[in-house]
């Protein structure tokens, strides 16, 4: 499966853009925000979006792939899971495309999503956006304990929200475990 990185991924967002006859928003999700908004380097298979890829933007993408060459995937993600209130913080990226909104989620929602999962490569762009742009580890533990407690299982999503405090703040994981028993 090829990857793509940060201008590859913003040739093809361009040509998206380029091809669309009107406005449409999107927000991206997953590695591909990590890559465009929060510095990660790490390649990204495809573009995961929250919101549905409509007709136009599929249309948009098909046309983008076949003047870019780049073979780009464009879909809405299977399984994602946020914090209740982030589509309040998103934040726009590529402000210079004109028809296409690129959105992504503020950094301690993505890390929060990035969690839920929180397998070796989520932790690599974890601790990537954390080296990028440092996280404030209270805003983070109350989005979880706030916006997160209704999603999944509970025991599965603490240790993992654990896990990522143990790689970016490992002196302070005993305290926060203590605090979310």
């Amino acid at each position: 499966m090829k990857a793509f990185q940060k201008d590859q991924l913003e040739r093809f967002l361009k040509a998206v853009d380029d091809a669309l006859t009107g406005p449409v928003d999107v927000i991206v999700i997953g590695g591909t925000a990590a890559t465009l908004h929060y510095g990660v380097t790490r390649a990204t298979h495809d573009i995961d979006t929250w919101t549905t890829v409509d007709k136009d933007l599929a249309a948009a993408a098909e046309t983008a792939r076949a003047v870019t060459g780049l073979d780009v995937p464009i879909l809405k993600s299977a399984v994602a899971d946020a914090p209740e209130d982030f589509e309040s913080r998103l934040e726009r990226v590529l402000p210079h495309l004109s028809r296409l909104t690129v959105l992504v989620p503020e950094k301690h929602d993505l890390v929060l999503m990035k969690a839920m999962r929180c397998d070796e490569h989520d932790l690599e762009t974890i601790v990537q956006i954390h080296a990028n742009s440092p996280l404030d580890l209270e805003t983070l533990i109350r989005r979880f304990s706030e916006e997160m407690a209704p999603i999944g299982d509970p025991t599965r999503i603490r240790r993992n929200v654990l896990v990522v405090v143990e790689h970016l703040f490992p002196d302070l994981v005993d305290s926060v475990a203590q605090r979310l028993r």
